[in-house]
């Protein structure tokens, strides 16, 4: 696994949303998506999203930076090294939720644990108690969290040429007070 930094904030549920969400632009990024509606992870959801995020009073924010090796040079070895980060944070959020209660809410992108979607063929999702939508499907800009709640912009690929530092950010939404649980 490449080297990575591990950062967490506490922040008050209303605050964090009041500061970090603009929903109607980010389900109209959803909408261009091919995962809409064609995954459990997705909008549109089978539940009032504002309605999930009203019982939380605390958000806690992780964010996941790592480097990038010199050897993870293509599309595809990228995507295996987000995969192997993702699955540990989401892991690790799961298990804060499981002891503390709350929400752990995962990362944007394709689902880690099936093939393809239960949803593509009707059925329910395989692995509810393993499986989050992300902070971006709930209306949460990452970008703007980043910046505001840690102080670190994004890094995009430039003229081709992949960064070196990748960010993941995911969440525990919690009746604790901010900054009790730790990551």
């Amino acid at each position: 696994m490449s080297e990575k930094t591990i950062l967490t904030k506490g922040i008050a549920m209303a605050e964090y949303m009041a500061g970090n969400r603009d929903v109607r632009y980010f389900i109209e990024l959803c909408k261009q998506c091919r995962n809409y509606g064609n995954s459990w992870l997705c909008p549109p959801f089978e539940f009032d999203v504002d309605d999930r995020l009203k019982r939380w009073n605390t958000a806690m924010i992780v964010l996941f930076r790592f480097e990038r090796p010199k050897e993870a040079d293509t599309p595809e070895s990228v995507k295996a090294l987000f995969r192997e980060h993702r699955i540990e944070m989401e892991k690790r959020l799961l298990e804060l939720e499981r002891k503390y209660g709350g929400l752990a809410v995962g990362l944007s992108g394709e689902c880690p644990l099936c093939d393809e979607c239960a949803r593509m063929k009707g059925a329910k999702c395989v692995h509810p108690d393993k499986s989050r939508p992300s902070l971006e499907s709930f209306g949460f800009d990452i970008g703007k969290t980043m910046e505001a709640l840690f102080g670190v912009q994004i890094e995009w690929a430039k003229e081709g040429k992949l960064p070196q530092i990748f960010s993941l950010v995911g969440a525990l939404f919690h009746n604790q007070s901010p900054g009790t649980i730790r990551f």
